[in-house]
């Protein structure tokens, strides 16, 4: 059994909303301080604020809704249906769907009531839920506050290196075309939980004005390795989906292509290891190819669909798998430059091997 940080600030956010409430309303169940803390508690600080603004709101009007329905129509268990179509229909319209299950909770509690003081037990039911809110943002703010930079960094270190993996399985022509798409759909999941990584630290509070410029540059290196993974992960399944067009390839143009990749390949594995300081920024410069060279691959790929544009009708559409092949790699190609120029440029210009600024060291980050 594991106790994570989240589930830990969950417990705790629970108690000190549960005495708080008892403190500031005496003689009242603090059951919403206590529902509203377990909802509260979001992946991130951003998240955490954005949800207490919300449900202030939502059960604010929550509330309101309770007192003018047991004012003019009664508490009854038809009331009580229409306090929450009422509630659910305001929220919608000012696009507050997202919290609707508490302010709703909060109309149900409050029209149930049997104390005749219908609006202080209204104003104790939302002050309740505030004060659950309230714990609940700050527990999350200050009690460990999520850090989420190395577990996406660990993550996309591990599915690049399952993808490269792929890629090298795939021009060598080893894979198992049914196990192989089992792997994709794994590797896509992981993709999407890389991009739901960078979400969550891109909506990260940073209260240093100082930290501020180092967090928003590390943040545009990520970016950029986002969509380098995502670029890789494209070229995985053109691989995969044209694996009997490449299978056709005249030997020649194999060859070119398990050599460029290779070099691409390598040279991604080089960029990530410089981020992380294990290679020197000026490295990683074999990535050009000369210009004679570039005219070969061009002119072996261009032949090549052109073979099968002239084969037998029915396989003439082939010929779409050998621009897709050519098409993902030289994109892949764009991606690699792009993320080692700035990380090159990052490197030197606020010389982090230096130590003049937060060194890449991943703890650190």
């Amino acid at each position: 059994m594991k106790i994570g940080a989240r589930v830990f600030k969950t417990g705790l956010a629970i108690i000190i909303s549960v005495y708080l409430s008892s403190l500031i309303i005496p003689d009242n169940s603090p059951s919403l301080a206590a529902v509203a803390a377990i909802t509260t508690t979001m992946p991130s600080v951003k998240q955490s604020y954005n949800v207490f603004m919300r449900r202030v709101v939502s059960n604010t009007i929550g509330g309101i809704v309770a007192v003018f329905l047991m004012s003019t129509i009664g508490n009854s268990p038809v009331a009580v249906g229409v306090g929450v179509m009422i509630t659910i229909a305001i929220l919608n319209s000012l696009k507050l769907s997202d919290v609707i299950s508490l302010a709703s909770i909060t109309v149900v509690v409050i029209m149930l009531s049997t104390n005749p003081n219908y609006v202080l037990i209204a104003i104790y039911r939302v002050l309740e839920t505030v004060i659950g809110v309230l714990v609940s943002f700050f527990v999350n703010w200050i009690i460990y506050p999520p850090q989420y930079d190395q577990v996406f960094y660990d993550m996309l270190t591990e599915t690049t290196n399952e993808m490269l993996v792929a890629i090298r399985s795939s021009l060598r022509r080893n894979t198992n075309f049914t196990i192989m798409h089992q792997d994709h759909k794994e590797l896509e999941k992981k993709v999407s939980r890389i991009e739901n990584y960078f979400s969550l630290m891109r909506e990260e509070v940073i209260i240093q004005k100082k930290r501020r410029p180092v967090v928003a540059r590390r943040l545009v290196i990520f970016r950029h390795m986002v969509r380098l993974t995502k670029r890789t992960f494209s070229l995985v399944r053109v691989f995969h989906k044209n694996d009997h067009v490449y299978n056709d390839f005249d030997p020649t143009l194999r060859k070119l292509v398990r050599e460029r990749m290779e070099t691409l390949l390598s040279a991604h594995e080089q960029i990530l290891l410089k981020f992380s300081g294990r290679v020197p920024p000026d490295e990683v410069r074999f990535i050009e190819q000369p210009m004679s060279w570039r005219d070969q691959y061009l002119e072996k790929f261009f032949e090549q669909a052109q073979t099968h544009l002239h084969t037998d009708e029915e396989y003439a559409t082939e010929v779409n798998g050998v621009i897709h092949i050519m098409s993902a790699i030289y994109r892949y190609e764009e991606e690699i430059n792009k993320l080692n120029n700035l990380i090159r440029i990052y490197l030197k210009r606020y010389n982090i091997e230096d130590g003049l600024e937060d060194e890449p060291d991943l703890d650190e980050i």
